[in-house]
Parts: C-alpha cells; sequence; structure tokens
C-alpha cells in the first residue's frame, strides 16, 4: 500500500471535515468520487488521483486541484508535470457536457517551494484559464505560505487578477529567500521585442554588464520568432487568442546564478519539427539512432539544437539555441535546458567540460519550456 505523506493526510482530514460541515458534496459510489462513464477526462483525473494528484470534487463536477508541497521540473518533474497536465484538461474545452469534470479551484495551501520554472508554467496555464473565463478567477491567500506569496508577488501573479486580494497590501517585503524574481512578461507571437523589457530588469538585478550580453537578446528573440512560426498551427485548431508566450528571470544571490526561463503552450517542438528542405538533415541525423529511439520526444529535441536551420530554410532562422549555448560556453558555467511533450533535453557546462543529457518522462509538458542558466 502506498504510504500517504503528512500533507495528504492533512489534505484527507480537511476535507472530511469540509464534507460533514456541507461545504462538499462527495458521491458515495466508487472510492467517494463522481465517475461518468464514456468520459475520456474523467477517467483520466480519476486513474491519476491514485498517483499522487490531489483533487476534491466540490458543487457537483467542480474539481479543486489541490497543489502539493514542491514544484519543479528537476527532482519532482512527473508530480510537476501531473499536475499542470489537470489543470489545462480541465480547463481547455470551453463548452462541456454537465457531467463531465470541470475545474473550479487551484488550492495554493500546501505549497512549499516552487521554482521559477514551475512559477512562469502554473502562471500561464492559470492566465490562460482565466482568460477563457472572462477575468473572473479570484485568488484566495488566506493560507498560503509567506515565501510562497512574496514569490508570487514579485512575479506579477497577482495582476492577473481583476480582483485583487484584499489583504495583499499588508504583506511584509522581508524574506529569508536568495532568489530575486523578474516580473514575468506576457507577449503575443511577434512580440520579439518584448524581450528587452526583460533585458532592463535584470540590469536592475546584476547590473549593467547585461548589456554586453548580445547572445542573450538575440538568443530569446529567436525563440519567440519560432514561437509565431511553428507553435500554434491553424490546422490544429488554434486561434489567435491561443498564441501567446511568457517569459521570466530570477538571480540566486547564494550563487550568482541568473536563470531565464521562456515557455510557451503549443503543440510542442516534436510535433513542430519542419517537413520541407529541412527533412532530408533531420533524416539523416535521426538515422544514426536506433529505430525505436527516432520518434521519441528527447530525440527530437536533441536533433532541434544540434541541427542549425529550421522548416524556413532561411539563414539567419534556427539559431536562436545556439546562441544561448554560445553564451554559455563563454561563461564555462550553466546550462540549457529544453522541455517539450514527454521528452528532455539537458546541455550542461561546468568549468568548461561539457555533458548532455536526454530523458523520457510519463507525463507531458504541455508546449516548451526553455531554462536557460548561467553563473555570473
Amino acid at each position: 500500500m502506498k504510504k500517504l505523506t503528512r500533507w495528504r493526510r492533512e489534505f484527507d482530514v480537511k476535507i472530511g471535515l469540509q464534507h460533514r460541515q456541507g461545504k462538499t458534496r462527495l458521491n458515495k459510489k466508487s472510492n467517494n468520487y463522481n465517475k461518468v462513464s464514456g468520459s475520456g477526462l474523467n477517467k483520466w483525473i480519476d486513474k491519476y488521483i491514485s498517483d499522487g494528484l490531489l483533487s476534491a470534487f466540490v458543487k457537483g463536477h467542480k474539481v479543486t486541484i489541490v497543489l502539493p508541497e514542491r514544484l519543479n521540473f528537476n527532482n519532482d518533474l512527473e508530480s510537476t508535470a501531473l499536475h499542470f497536465n489537470a489543470i489545462r484538461k480541465l480547463t481547455q474545452n470551453k463548452i462541456v457536457p454537465h457531467k463531465v469534470y470541470k475545474l473550479g479551484m487551484v488550492n495554493f495551501d500546501y505549497l512549499k517551494s516552487i521554482s521559477t520554472s514551475a512559477s512562469l508554467v502554473l502562471t500561464a496555464e492559470l492566465s490562460k484559464w482565466d482568460d477563457a473565463i472572462r477575468n473572473r478567477l479570484r485568488p484566495s491567500i488566506a493560507n498560503w505560505d509567506p515565501e510562497i506569496l512574496i514569490s508570487f508577488r514579485d512575479l506579477g501573479f497577482f495582476e492577473l487578477f481583476r480582483t485583487k486580494p484584499v489583504n495583499f497590501d499588508k504583506l511584509k517585503n522581508e524574506t529569508t529567500q536568495n532568489r530575486h524574481i523578474v516580473k514575468y512578461i506576457k507577449g503575443r507571437c511577434g512580440d520579439d521585442q518584448k524581450t528587452r523589457i526583460l533585458k532592463t530588469s535584470i540590469t536592475d538585478i546584476i547590473g549593467d554588464e547585461i548589456n554586453k550580453w548580445m547572445f542573450l537578446h538575440s538568443g530569446l528573440s529567436e525563440a519567440i520568432v519560432n514561437v509565431s512560426h511553428h507553435a500554434y498551427p491553424k490546422e490544429q485548431g488554434y486561434s489567435e487568442g491561443d498564441k501567446n508566450w511568457y517569459l521570466t528571470a530570477s538571480f540566486d544571490n547564494s550563487n550568482n546564478e541568473l536563470k531565464v526561463v521562456f515557455y510557451d503552450q503549443g503543440i510542442g517542438i516534436p510535433k513542430s519539427l519542419p517537413a520541407s528542405k529541412f527533412k532530408e538533415k533531420l533524416l539523416e541525423y535521426l538515422s544514426t539512432f536506433p529505430i525505436l529511439e527516432r520518434k521519441r520526444d528527447e530525440t527530437l529535441l536533441k536533433a532541434a539544437v544540434q541541427l542549425d536551420r529550421t522548416s524556413t530554410d532561411e539563414p539567419d532562422r534556427g539559431k536562436g539555441l545556439q546562441d544561448l549555448l554560445e553564451f554559455t560556453r563563454q561563461r564555462r558555467d550553466g546550462s540549457l535546458s529544453i522541455l517539450s511533450l514527454k521528452g528532455l533535453f539537458e546541455l550542461e557546462i561546468k568549468d568548461g567540460s561539457e555533458s548532455v543529457r536526454t530523458s523520457r518522462f510519463d507525463n507531458p509538458v504541455s508546449g516548451t519550456l526553455i531554462i536557460w542558466t548561467v553563473i555570473v
């Protein structure tokens, strides 16, 4: 039997109390969860409850997603991706049958630590949900951990909401965190000039040295251009309102590590690799891998980084990731990680020595997440 964590037990007790007070409606059929025969979404949610996805069914078929203690794409990647996938699946359909689950709330009360990249992805998913329901979300922060509250304040998370927290202005500025977070930027495809806003924000933290970092601006601008061309194809049902990207950064005083994070909610790099003249070059590259690995997401991500052209076949395109890698090599310490669908590609540089790691995971990252770190 799977051992319950302390916070899971606390969650179960809390939900039990709410149920006895009449604040929840839990169906007594089949493990106290509503299950609708023939609903793929309902079956998916029910299946993953036992795998660590905490949720309570409140007010009919509305689901509360309870975030775990830790959210990050390193040691807790599977759990983090699972919870974010649940949010996406429960909010992606604007019109659903009455008995199909819908997202009613995301509970932050048990969250104790969250990485910069996980903060950005969570913000992006809630922003997408808020857009879909016409900006009607209202954050409830009464039981949030103070450090989490400060991190999301610095990220600009609360600016998402038309209705701000009532006691938010009383939040103290003191924090034990060494991490400085840059307010996130939300842009549309083609808004590549917004990277200048990020550059200014980073300058405020680490000084004017960043003005010399041409690779930073060109690499991020190219990532945004690629989103414009490939991430949201019309033939797969994406509308203009879907074509958003998100960008932030953080600086850790304890180790002088600068982290820049970019995220889009599109089809993912493995599905958007080119099909024109680049296809021949891609097939030639993939032929060096065993047959079973050629269509895996992590292999395609490696191809996207190591090949220097994209489907546009334009000589000035497709070098954004290479620019970021080249700058990291110049600094001799840092990394570039790309997570997309079920694949991960990571190139790490320590004292000038490079190592490459690829891996595959069970719970996909919806879209493309680029995490670039460097020691300054």
